[in-house]
């Protein structure tokens, strides 16, 4: 189990809950390669952060458990091929591939549901982002773009 550098909300949350795959105050350029993954709460009028973790001991595998354990419904990370996604996927954990910026302007995107303006230069939108992400909401909003 990941250590986690905050203390997490440990009441029930009826928010939505996104992590970053973060180095530095950035997005990492790739999923594998992040070095901190960061737990946001989006509440009516405010993101919480709630918390924040390393990679754990076996990659990826465990880390999509984790996150579907934490209530993560998005993970939001640069580069990501299919064979990474697949784990969070059998977790029901959605995620946003291709994304870069700093972690200010992604929650901004995220809380405008504009994420796509975030895409990296040359990716093509994938299905994550055919979805909109209502982060003020309990679910994730199922719409075409």
């Amino acid at each position: 189990m990941p250590l986690i550098h905050h203390t997490p909300h440990t009441t029930p949350c009826c928010c939505t809950r996104v992590c970053l795959a973060c180095h530095g105050d950035r997005l990492a350029s790739l999923l594998e390669t992040a070095t901190a993954f960061r737990l946001f709460r989006f509440e009516a009028q405010a993101v919480v952060a709630e918390g924040s973790w390393d990679m754990p001991d076996g990659g990826l595998i465990p880390l999509a458990g984790f996150l579907a354990g934490a209530g993560v419904v998005l993970l939001v990370c640069g580069g990501a091929t299919c064979c990474c996604l697949k784990h969070f996927t059998r977790h029901g954990v959605a995620v946003a591939p291709w994304i870069v910026g700093e972690v200010s302007a992604v929650l901004s995107a995220l809380g405008q549901n504009r994420l796509d303006t975030l895409l990296a230069p040359g990716a093509r939108p994938s299905r994550a982002l055919a979805r909109r992400v209502r982060v003020g909401t309990n679910d994730l909003e199922s719409t075409q773009s």
